[in-house]
């Protein structure tokens, strides 16, 4: 509650728009590729662009083992730009039910800014709606970051609620439409996002 009371005296607009790029290697491995660029204070200012670039595996038909090196380029104000990386670890798990599928991903991450070392792990939670039948996949997720350390692992340093859609354009390409409540410590935001993907 406390988190939610401080985050409320300073909310802010943004937005989040990008491309990702998937491609299946074999039945088990894929790689992906994406690009963002995110804006702040409601629409006056960019706020970064970022790379990444990834790997998953398969190991199980419900369990998929993820990799992900991003590098940022991110507007600090009046510091000017700069530029951070980060790599991120982790797995993911499915349950498929119908047409409902839930999954847990759990990622252990890691910034690296000016010398700085931040290591945070991020667990999500998310339930997908997808008839068979439908262009359209509904979706809810919740994720929670940790500081990881010895006195702060078991605080919130950030929330995520996102809801969204996701439209298929076609056998190939799809747009995810999407909006995000963040919550943090000193500020919160309302972000709307899009997304387009093209597997290959």
């Amino acid at each position: 509650m406390a988190v939610h009371t401080a985050c409320a005296q300073s909310d802010e607009f943004a937005t989040w728009t990008g491309v990702k790029l998937n491609y299946k290697v074999t039945s088990r491995w894929n790689l992906s590729g994406a690009a963002e660029f995110r804006s702040k204070n409601h629409l006056k200012e960019a706020d970064r662009v970022s790379l990444n670039l990834g790997a998953g595996y398969n190991i199980l038909s419900f369990l998929k083992l993820e990799g992900l090196y991003e590098v940022h380029y991110r507007n600090r104000g009046s510091e000017g730009w700069k530029f951070r990386h980060r790599y991120l670890a982790g797995a993911q798990g499915y349950l498929k039910c119908h047409d409902f599928k839930l999954s847990l991903r759990e990622f252990f991450q890691q910034t690296f800014f000016e010398g700085d070392v931040e290591s945070r792990l991020r667990s999500r939670i998310k339930i997908d709606y997808a008839p068979v039948s439908w262009k359209v996949q509904l979706y809810f997720s919740v994720e929670l970051y940790q500081p990881i350390g010895e006195d702060v692992f078991f605080s919130i340093a950030r929330m995520r609620y996102r809801p969204g859609v996701n439209v298929k354009l076609s056998s190939q390409c799809s747009c995810n439409v999407f909006y995000c409540r963040q919550y943090e410590p000193k500020r919160s935001a309302n972000i709307v996002g899009i997304e387009f993907s093209v597997s290959i």
